[in-house]
């Protein structure tokens, strides 16, 4: 049986980088930070929290609706918001405070419905956690087992999708030059609409898994995004692997450093908790301002450098001999 710090460590990672991959995605295609994607994971949260206290279903039903619920309400803040901004031609600043505002009154109507089902359905909604509803295989929580599971198979069908279909192909089109991409004949709009369906989509089932191990609240969300964010700023805004490898990073960093410094400290740094990843995001960007995969792309362009530098002079010391 894993100890309950081990489990808590990987299936935040699992979460967040499905998180960190949603929000990545979303800036590449629109170029717009969407800081209402922690929305996303709070309805998931709440949906979650619909089917197993109003409905008395399995937690894991909650996966079925999701993905198209928080899909929809993430495409719709594209197209409502963001799409007629960029037409009026609003800058990255007026199109990021949008976002916020649409994740301020997602957040208002998620403590609505939570007040609501306080008063009719007599449902305590504003802290719950669901880890008694979860099924166990082995000593091992079924939490770690689905969210390791979805967080495998998601990688693998974004990177199926992204090099082997058309959409896909569109996609890497439209986020290395939408201008180019639209003369090519390209709908990049469409593109970035179903980009911000399936980030939405993603948070979604993110937030869903949330409360079978962690605590939740209708705060959660909006909590969460400081770490996807760090964790999209690490990995590399330019790239949807950097934020698989961001998010899983992060994650790891969070949870094990809250631990370690609880054992060093005391107890009472558990609340500064969102601070670690911030913290850690500043220490890596001092080093790597470009992010890990920027990083290890630097890297690799230097060896190469290196490697035709070495061949030429080896050449022209074999010239010089043989004359």
């Amino acid at each position: 049986m894993l100890p309950a710090y081990v489990s808590s460590a990987i299936i935040y990672s699992n979460l967040l980088m499905l998180l960190s991959i949603g929000f990545t995605f979303a800036y590449l295609t629109a170029k717009v930070p969407n800081f209402a994607h922690g929305a996303n994971a709070a309805i998931g949260i709440y949906v979650t929290f619909t089917v197993v206290k109003i409905l008395g279903l399995n937690p894991y039903v909650a996966l079925l609706l999701v993905f198209p619920i928080c899909g929809t309400i993430s495409a719709l803040i594209y197209r409502l918001v963001i799409q007629p901004l960029k037409k009026r031609q609003a800058g990255l600043v007026s199109l990021s405070v949008a976002t916020i505002a649409a994740e301020m009154m997602i957040f208002a109507a998620i403590n609505i419905y939570a007040d609501y089902m306080r008063g009719m359905a007599g449902q305590y909604s504003r802290v719950f956690l669901f880890r008694k509803q979860d099924f166990e295989f082995m000593g091992v929580p079924g939490v770690l087992l689905v969210s390791t599971a979805l967080a495998v198979s998601i990688v693998i069908l974004l990177h199926t999708m992204l090099t082997k279909t058309k959409f896909g192909i569109a996609t890497r089109a439209t986020v290395e030059n939408d201008d180019l991409a639209s003369t090519l004949g390209i709908d990049t709009e469409l593109v970035s609409l179903v980009s911000w369906f399936i980030t939405g989509g993603l948070a979604g089932i993110a937030g869903s898994l949330l409360p079978l191990w962690f605590q939740s609240t209708p705060y959660t969300g909006t909590l969460i995004l400081i770490s996807v964010f760090s964790a999209s700023v690490v990995g590399g805004m330019a790239s949807i692997y950097g934020a698989m490898v961001g998010g899983y990073l992060m994650g790891l960093t969070e949870v094990l450093g809250t631990i370690l410094l609880m054992d060093l400290v005391g107890s009472w740094v558990a609340p500064y908790r969102p601070l670690i990843p911030l913290i850690a995001m500043f220490i890596i960007l001092l080093r790597a301002p470009e992010g890990l995969v920027g990083l290890a792309e630097k890297i690799h362009t230097r060896q190469i450098r290196a490697s035709i530098s070495g061949m030429f002079t080896l050449a022209r010391g074999r010239g010089s001999s043989n004359v």
